[in-house]
């Protein structure tokens, strides 16, 4: 049976997901080298080997590499470029063709947030107009349109993070101010929420649901955001439905049930919104669904 590996490379770890015809195989981890180019093709080499040692791969050939990773990423060339948090801080870096040149087998890359969405869509069984929205360290959008993955002319699709919400807010460090991304992501949920410890959301709903005031004021202003974000992806492409994923989703249906009172709350205030079905329109997708090495690997195909 032929296999094909999905691996996810974040700025501290990577894991890599062998797949065959009925799923999942086997997976393996590791530190993220980001030492330049050679330090993140070691990191891949090696779990590419753990991978093919394993002995659920017993008898299976790896046809293909997919490879999910931080940056602007020209899939057709093979490079990523301004992948700063995985040591790539050049342009158009050419990591398919030296993954393929060491491990001798065909690579693909996709941006880390495009392989998500294109995995957690499988995953899901979403529509072919779906965008998922990461809630990761900073914030950014994966889209598929009609069916395909939408990247843009340069890569930089779905780069709602950093288009500015609070003219006057805090400064970003893309030169701007006020963008979407300090106050809707996971980084601005812990600085808004910094008692909240390894699990801000977790901690930030309980302690809003018991009452505490400075908790509801928190969470309003981080959730009044994340639904911007998703207002904003609805009314400029008219997707079917908006995924949300990222490290926060570990809190489950209460964090999905805040974020759809907080749609429901500004659809009661326009009779436009009333009509878009906003909240209806939003899907969790489960934390423990590794979705990002899943659309790697499919993007192969």
């Amino acid at each position: 049976m032929n296999v094909r590996i999905g691996i996810d490379i974040g700025g501290t770890k990577a894991l890599a997901v062998a797949y065959g015809g009925d799923g999942p195989l086997a997976q393996a981890h590791s530190y993220t080298n980001t030492d330049g180019l050679d330090g993140l093709t070691a990191t891949v080499s090696g779990l590419v080997i753990e991978l093919a040692a394993a002995p659920e791969l017993a008898g299976h050939t790896i046809e293909a590499i997919g490879i999910g990773i931080p940056g602007i990423v020209d899939t057709d060339r093979g490079t990523v470029s301004h992948g700063v948090n995985v040591g790539l801080d050049s342009g158009d870096v050419p990591l398919a063709r030296a993954i393929t040149e060491a491990t001798g087998i065909p690579t693909r890359l996709s941006n880390d947030v495009t392989a998500a969405t294109i995995g957690a869509a499988h995953y899901l069984g979403s529509s072919n107009d779906v965008a998922l929205i990461s809630l990761g360290t900073g914030l950014a959008a994966g889209l598929i349109l009609d069916g395909r993955p939408r990247t843009g002319l340069l890569g930089s699709a779905g780069e709602i993070g950093h288009i500015p919400y609070i003219p006057s807010g805090l400064e970003c460090p893309c030169g701007q101010r006020g963008c979407l991304e300090l106050y809707a992501s996971g980084q601005a949920l812990s600085r808004l929420w910094p008692q909240g410890g390894k699990h801000p959301a977790t901690h930030l709903l309980a302690a809003a649901q018991n009452g505490d005031p400075a908790a509801q004021t928190a969470l309003s202003t981080w959730i009044g955001a994340v639904a911007h974000a998703v207002t904003l992806l609805v009314l400029t492409l008219d997707v079917a439905e908006v995924l949300i994923a990222g490290g926060v989703t570990e809190v489950g249906g209460p964090l999905l049930d805040a974020l759809r009172s907080e749609l429901e709350r500004q659809a009661n205030q326009s009779q436009f919104l009333s009509q878009m079905g906003l909240a209806e329109r939003i899907r969790l997708v489960p934390s423990e669904a590794n979705i990002a090495p899943l659309g790697a690997a499919l993007a192969t195909f």
